[in-house]
């Protein structure tokens, strides 16, 4: 199955937002669930219902003073270890598909002029989790740090849970930590689950926790040690 996307795609690996260069990006998803009996031959087997994606994508650049083999090069385009997510619409509560990076392929294309196409494939480690995510938030300070307005799922839910964090700029200095929050009510009564994440620069990270997550969820960020400007996106899977 291919799932792809257009005008409403937002694209990210590791600490890069590559939406605005982004010319395709699509998810090919396979669920084998083969019985024995499908080889013809009652000693094979096969492993059920193991998801297999593959995250394709490409984009245009300007390759401009610093060339594009040089960034390919320096991961600028996501490492093993980085994540990846693929964001339908812009709104808080639209849908994402997330996972970490296990294998990578990224190559120079075709050269127009100044212009440079740059292919990559992405096979996570799991299957991509479906999350929801919350709006990103761009050029964001210090001074106006504030949570976001809190999701509300209809109920709460007990498992393992993950959370996706992309952060694609931080200028100033300072470190930028963020936590997901959850509440059983919309006004009050917020406190921090799974872990609080640091960033010092761009990057990406993955947590994960077990146990009860309530109705409604939503980020808690800050700057410590100095002033500064973020842009960053954050999503979830119950």
């Amino acid at each position: 199955m291919a799932v792809k996307w257009s005008n409403e795609l937002r694209f990210y690996v590791g600490g890069y937002d590559l939406s605005t260069a982004t010319t395709k990006a699509s998810i090919t998803r396979s669920a084998p669930a083969l019985d024995k009996t499908v080889f013809g031959d009652a000693a094979e087997s096969a492993i059920a219902d193991v998801e297999k994606d593959l995250v394709e994508w490409s984009g245009l650049f300007e390759d401009g003073t610093q060339g594009i083999d040089r960034q390919i090069l320096d991961g600028s385009f996501g490492t093993v270890g980085a994540i990846v997510s693929l964001m339908i619409g812009t709104a808080t509560g639209s849908r994402a598909y997330s996972g970490v990076i296990f294998t990578q392929s990224v190559k120079v294309g075709a050269r127009i002029g100044e212009l440079v196409q740059v292919v990559s494939n992405y096979k996570p480690d799991t299957s991509l989790d479906p999350t929801r995510h919350f709006a990103p938030l761009r050029t964001v300070t210090a001074a106006s740090q504030s949570p976001t307005t809190g999701l509300d799922d209809g109920a709460a839910s007990t498992g393992t849970h993950r959370v996706y964090y992309h952060v694609t700029r931080l200028l100033g200095g300072g470190t930028l930590q963020i936590s997901l929050q959850d509440s059983a009510s919309a006004g009050s009564g917020w406190s921090n689950v799974g872990g609080l994440m640091t960033f010092t620069g761009s990057g990406s990270t993955a947590d994960s926790f077990t146990g009860t997550l309530r109705q409604y969820v939503r980020l808690q960020w800050d700057f410590v040690g100095a002033s500064g400007s973020t842009d960053f996106f954050a999503s979830y899977k119950r």
